[in-house]
Order: C-alpha cells, then structure tokens, then sequence
C-alpha cells in the first residue's frame, strides 16, 4: 500500500457495492480515488490479486458476525491495509470486536457517498500512525530482547571466563566485529554452545 504518494489516485477496493452505487462513487468523486468493485464476499475471502492492487479495502453489507470478522481479520493480516467495513446494522454489537481484529474503521448505518473521501482519508491516516505503533512496538521488544540475550551471554563470559561486565561486554563486542556480525548474533551463538565451552 502506498497512501503517502499524493500524486497517484488511491486504490480502493470496493466489496459488496452494487454496480450504480460505485458508478455514482467514481463519477462523483474527486480523481484521488479509483474505485474497482467486487461482488462475491460472503465468506470473508478476497483474491490476493485484488489486494495486492489495491490501498483501501472497503466493504459494505447488511450487517457482520463473527465468523465473517475472523476471516477479515486472517485476511487483512497478510495485506496489511487499511480496511473500512460499512453495515447497516450491528445488533451484536461487534464493532469493537472489528476495532481488535485490525478493522481500521467501523462505520454503522452511515454509507453516504459524498462522506466517503472523508472516512477515506481518516482509515488512512488512522492505519498510519497505527502501523507507526506497531513498528516502534516491534523495534521494542526486538531491542529489549537483544539486551536479554546479550546479557546472558556476558553473564556467561564472566562465569566461565572469570571476567568483569566490562571484560565480557568487551569480549562479546571484539569477537562481533571479527566475525562482521550482530553482537546480539554472537551472544545467540554462545549461549547455544554454552554446553561445550571450556
């Protein structure tokens, strides 16, 4: 997905529209938007094909369960797009639901053509800064799991080598750069084959 060129029309992926509604969408909307429709849904499945061309998923129907959401859901996992899901009703109450399985908007009985850019825009955003958290979480628990290995392998070092944290860091950081590798790498490798150390 690539929302962030301003100069090329978004993709959107338009599920379940019948074919007067997208018509009216694509003669009434401005030209940031290029809107392909599909009819077939009900089990929640797309072909990758269709998502791997689009940057907006958009997806309208009466109403959703939850067997419909975790098919969604199991699917946006491998696209990684923004997805908006309009409904007419939720009785079940599912939109938080929706919210945690990755939906980027839930929207109840409020499909009107000419707020469409607008929650475009908004799903887009939102997936953004939503992508921006998963990313710095993920670099986070990388580091923080890093530190760990590191950690243990200088503990390690000064166990069986009788050196101080500075020797072991300095140790671990030395046979690194011999190797042109990671030092969380090296620490990886040493602590694998702990068992055979002298």
């Amino acid at each position: 997905m690539t929302p962030d060129s301003i100069h090329s029309p978004l993709n959107v992926l338009v599920v379940n529209a019948d074919s007067s509604s997208l018509a009216l969408m694509q003669q009434t909307l401005d030209d940031k938007y290029v809107f392909q429709g599909i009819s077939n849904d009900e089990n929640g499945e797309l072909p990758a094909a269709f998502l791997q061309a689009s940057d907006v998923l958009l997806i309208r129907r009466e109403t959703v369960d939850l067997p419909y959401l975790e098919q969604v859901k199991q699917m946006i996992e491998a696209a990684r797009m923004p997805v908006m899901i309009f409904v007419d009703d939720d009785p079940s109450r599912l939109a938080p639901v929706a919210i945690r399985y990755g939906i980027t908007s839930f929207i109840v009985a409020g499909f009107e053509i000419r707020r469409v850019p607008t929650l475009i825009e908004v799903t887009v955003e939102r997936f953004k800064l939503h992508d921006a958290l998963r990313s710095e979480l993920m670099k986070s628990q990388e580091e923080l799991a890093a530190r760990k290995v590191i950690e243990r392998a200088k503990g390690l070092l000064m166990d069986r080598k009788q050196l101080n944290e500075q020797e072991a860091y300095r140790s671990l950081r030395e046979l690194a750069m011999r190797q042109s590798k990671p030092i969380r790498e090296v620490a990886e490798t040493l602590l694998l084959y702990s068992d055979i150390l002298p």
